[in-house]
């Protein structure tokens, strides 16, 4: 009975009649109007990011419509409507002069607010959206940086640019970065996971940016965090032709920087076929002068355990260009069938010159390494998709894409890096012959944060002379990942209350992964070259060592073996010359290489339902049901030692396939014509990456890192209940608050315990469940122009916003025995998070000062160790200027500046005073013109 009675429901709407009014509405410089609310009579329509928009009526006759946008006037039209409908054209509104004047005339970033806050109020979810003019009015070039500004968002940054996005403060795994709704492939080398490097990705290319903090059933599922959608441009509504350009300087590095971009398009054919092309180039330097201390936490003497073990002094410079190219077609048939290409490719070229110095204090060694690599990873898209109106009731659209993101070295196709050691004496050693910070020596002697000294004995310098060529290690790494997609959406719309959607989605992606190296001893057949008899070149230059701290390891450093002769002592002829014996070299079937190949293969099955019904003019209803089936299957290689030390290489090929079962509802509520509601509860996950599903361990012998993987992990799911209230205000502005709170089963994280092995203490790494945990906090977020304010005071504005989030977590381990089981919040989550800018802009100039903080969080579980050892990251405050000044309608002179109070990134043990890794990036800026020729 019940099965026959949702039938007819579902059926019951194809007998009724309705006419269908379309059109499209942008303002009077062709610019689309996304968000945009049509209404006849009590019922409305929002246009979508396309400015369209369909209103449905059940009657015909003559209908009153009106167009309202905050910032312009309103559109009245009295018309006609027959049984067969109406198609309106382009509707043009007109700014509002008194109560924004010329700020949306000329195209500001009044404009681009307007579109944001426009498309966030008429969304049925809980989203944040930031658009391309109000991209291009910030120093932000990557696609992480774009969005750092936006409600609950924080990144990770790597030479001081942006790299990784995350959501709320929760790990960045947690969040999907997609683009144009399909989540993006990931390959580099430092990462085989699921994260996504940003910092490939021109923010140039972005045409919109959504931020669902609660997702509907129409969207990918493994979004715990957040899912951010980048929307690439598409064909404007008349020719376009764009052209920036510019030219910086990065404090770090005291090198040159320019950038460049075009983006040209039009419509043709009586404007039926629309094209978009666009390019992007960025070549700059980046540097950071860095120091990493490593802990002897896997003691059992407590006091010990707080013992360093090592001192790391490392130089980056860094040579990077990212280059990017966007195209795309649309063809319209007629009102009602449209078919769209696009394609994208992003190239990102990383040449990395690192020297390093390091201090081991337990084996009375210095060592020198230097190393240089190309870092070049790829981004290629493409996407065929239509949409077709059938009935003024039913619509469908479809797409089928391809992506893939590989990494390799270049120039050469390795990575080299070449070692040279002395024995040398330590001084300022506590009575038990370790090295301590003041802190915790058991005597007092000891050093204090950022005058962390080696103290190395006047009778035992470090000195090219003494210095001997112990190893040169080659890194072959490969990594790339590919998907194939095909999806479909039904949308069928009975009238203006009901819209009933249904769809699926079927991803297929390959990752393959390999990660050999290889290691040459040298000494073995003779003499060990001395770093003196290779010869060196000045270090450091271009600014120093660490002079934001003072230079304190000016009498510790000495010159360095060059970039190019560390190739050439890695090359073939550079190892027969100088008689290095092959200690390891890695291919997938010895025994050190076969754990460093693996791939994987993922097919996922989605399918989705979902219902959106107006229960009156106030109350909308979302509910609906997405079932992801997600078959995994796993290759690679476990490598065990017998007992007569020999070694077993054995093929895994892992099955990991699971189902994940998504139930949504989202509540919204027009309290008033400003005030809106939205309540939801969704189900979420997060699947486990395929480098932690490698059963395989890799060594490495260089940074004594142990990394296995654990092929019965199992995904991270979350029941995530959400509050969001929301003020518009009259003029450009809003104020939001809202809560959520995310209930948390099979959590993944990364423990990290100590081994000893033929007396050489390496830390561990490897995933691991915890069955549960919680995640809660509450956000807050005000934008305001004060248009309404007299005389220069109206061109003033701010943008603010905060987050917090707390959580808990369960870690169990045993000592001596017993067992005990630590309290302690999630990894990578960070508790405070801020954005705030000031801006002021009229119709010539504009400029504006943002700054981002980023407060602290847990980065790794230390599970043998317990929470005094647990790896910490500091708070991070960074603050950003931008400023522009309008020539004429088409010339523009921009000026940026990144990172000028030159705050630095720390990771700190236990204890903030107690430092693991602190880095510096000074600060970079540029100057340019943008010019819109057409």
């Amino acid at each position: 009975m019940k099965r026959t009675l949702l039938f007819l429901i579902v059926l019951m709407p194809f007998f009724l009649q309705a006419q269908q009014i379309t059109g499209l509405v942008t303002s009077t410089t062709d610019e689309v109007l996304p968000g945009a609310t049509v209404q006849a009579g009590k019922l409305a329509a929002q246009t979508n990011l396309d400015g369209r928009f369909t209103l449905i009526l059940k009657e015909q006759g003559h209908i009153k419509l009106s167009i309202f946008y905050t910032g312009y006037q309103v559109f009245t039209l009295d018309t006609i409507v027959s049984h067969e409908g109406i198609h309106l054209g382009n509707i043009k509104l007109v700014p509002s002069n008194n109560s924004l004047g010329e700020v949306v005339v000329v195209g500001s970033s009044a404009g681009s607010q307007l579109k944001a806050l426009n498309i966030k109020k008429g969304a049925n979810a809980i989203m944040e959206v930031l658009a391309a003019d109000a991209i291009g009015k910030l120093p932000d070039r990557n696609a992480a940086e774009a969005v750092q500004r936006i409600q609950g968002v924080s990144i990770e940054r790597d030479q001081g640019e942006g790299r990784y996005v995350s959501v709320r403060g929760t790990p960045i795994q947690w969040s999907a970065s997609l683009l144009n709704g399909n989540r993006l492939p990931s390959a580099s080398l430092d990462y085989a996971d699921r994260r996504i490097q940003m910092d490939i990705f021109p923010s140039e290319m972005i045409q919109y940016v959504q931020l669902s903090k609660a997702i509907t059933p129409d969207m990918e599922g493994d979004a715990i965090g957040g899912s951010i959608n980048f929307i690439t441009k598409a064909a404007p509504l008349k020719r376009t032709l764009n052209i920036n350009a510019a030219g910086g300087y990065n404090g770090q590095s005291q090198r040159g920087s320019y950038n460049g971009s075009v983006l040209l398009g039009d419509r043709v054919a009586k404007g039926k076929l629309g094209y978009i092309l666009s390019a992007v180039i960025w070549d700059r330097t980046a540097a950071q002068d860095r120091y990493n201390l490593n802990y002897d936490f896997g003691n059992s003497n407590k006091t010990q355990a707080f013992s360093i073990t090592d001192l790391q002094l490392r130089d980056y410079i860094a040579h990077r260009r990212t280059v990017g190219f966007n195209g795309g077609l649309e063809y319209a048939f007629n009102e009602k069938h449209k078919i769209m290409v696009k394609g994208l490719y992003s190239e990102y070229l990383d040449a990395q010159r690192v020297r390093e110095n390091y201090f081991y204090f337990n084996t009375k060694t210095a060592t020198i390494t230097t190393r240089t690599a190309d870092y070049h990873t790829n981004l290629y898209s493409g996407e065929l998709s239509g949409q077709s109106v059938f009935s003024e009731k039913l619509g469908l659209d479809w797409a089928i894409s391809m992506d893939r993101s590989s990494f390799k070295f270049k120039n050469p196709d390795y990575y080299p890096m070449a070692t040279f050691s002395q024995k040398v004496s330590y001084e300022d050693m506590a009575t038990d012959g370790k090295k301590y910070l003041a802190m915790d020596s058991p005597d007092g002697v000891g050093d204090n944060i950022d005058r962390i000294l080696p103290h190395l004995s006047p009778s035992s310098p470090i000195s090219a002379e003494a210095m001997k060529l112990t190893q040169v290690v080659n890194i072959r790494s490969k990594n790339k990942e590919s998907n194939k997609r095909a999806g479909v959406n039904l949308k069928y719309t009975p009238s203006n209350s009901l819209t009933v959607k249904f769809g699926g989605k079927f991803i297929h992606k390959d990752k393959k992964v390999e990660n050999p190296y290889s290691i040459y001893v040298a000494g073995v057949s003779g003499p060990a070259p001395t770093l003196a008899s290779l010869g060196t070149e000045p270090y450091p230059y271009r600014g120093g060592f660490l002079t934001e701290i003072g230079s304190p390891y000016d009498n510790d450093l000495i010159d360095q073996i060059s970039m190019e002769s560390v190739k050439q002592l890695a090359s073939p002829a550079g190892i027969a010359g100088n008689k290095l014996y092959p200690f390891r070299v890695d291919s997938a079937t010895n025994a050190s290489g076969a754990a460093n190949y693996y791939s994987g293969r993922e097919n996922v099955y989605a399918i989705y339902g979902s219902a959106e019904y107006k229960l009156t003019e106030q109350f909308t209803l979302i509910a609906g049901i997405r079932n992801e089936y997600n078959k995994v299957t796993f290759s690679g290689n476990k490598v065990s030692t017998l007992a007569d030390k020999s070694t077993h290489i054995e093929a895994i090929n892992q099955d990991n396939s699971y189902n994940a079962f998504l139930p949504m509802l989202h509540v919204k509520i027009n309290a008033t014509k400003n005030d809106i509601i939205r309540l939801a509860f969704t189900r979420s996950f997060a699947r486990p990456d395929f480098g932690n599903l490698n059963p395989g361990t890799v060594q490495d012998d260089i940074n004594r890192v142990i990394t296995r993987g654990n092929p019965n992990l199992k995904p991270t799911f979350a029941s995530n209940f959400d509050l969001m209230v929301e003020h518009y205000f009259g003029g450009i502005g809003m104020f939001s608050a809202g809560a959520f709170y995310k209930k948390l089963s099979n959590l993944i994280y990364s423990n990290q315990s100590t081994q000893n092995i033929n007396g050489i203490m390496f830390n561990v790494n490897e995933p691991d469940n915890l069955q549960n945990a919680w995640l809660a906090g509450f956000e807050a977020g005000i934008s305001k122009r004060f248009t309404d304010l007299p005389g220069i005071w109206k061109g003033f504005g701010i943008d603010a916003n905060y987050t917090f989030t707390d959580s808990k977590a369960t870690v169990p381990r045993f000592d001596n025995g017993k067992l005990i089981e630590d309290k302690s919040v999630i990894p990578k989550q960070a508790k405070h998070l801020f954005n705030v800018s000031l801006i002021y802009e009229n119709s010539k100039f504009m400029a504006r000062i943002a700054g981002n903080y980023k407060g602290k969080y847990l980065d790794a579980i230390r599970q043998i160790a317990g929470p005094e050892h647990y790896r910490w990251y500091s708070s991070n405050f960074s603050v950003d200027f931008s400023s522009s000044y309008a020539i004429n309608a088409k010339f523009r002179l921009f000026a940026e500046l990144n990172n000028i109070t030159g705050a630095p990134v720390r990771y700190y043990h236990g204890v903030y005073d107690r430092a693991e890794q602190a880095e510096w990036y000074s600060v970079r800026g540029q100057i340019g013109i943008s010019a819109k020729l057409f």
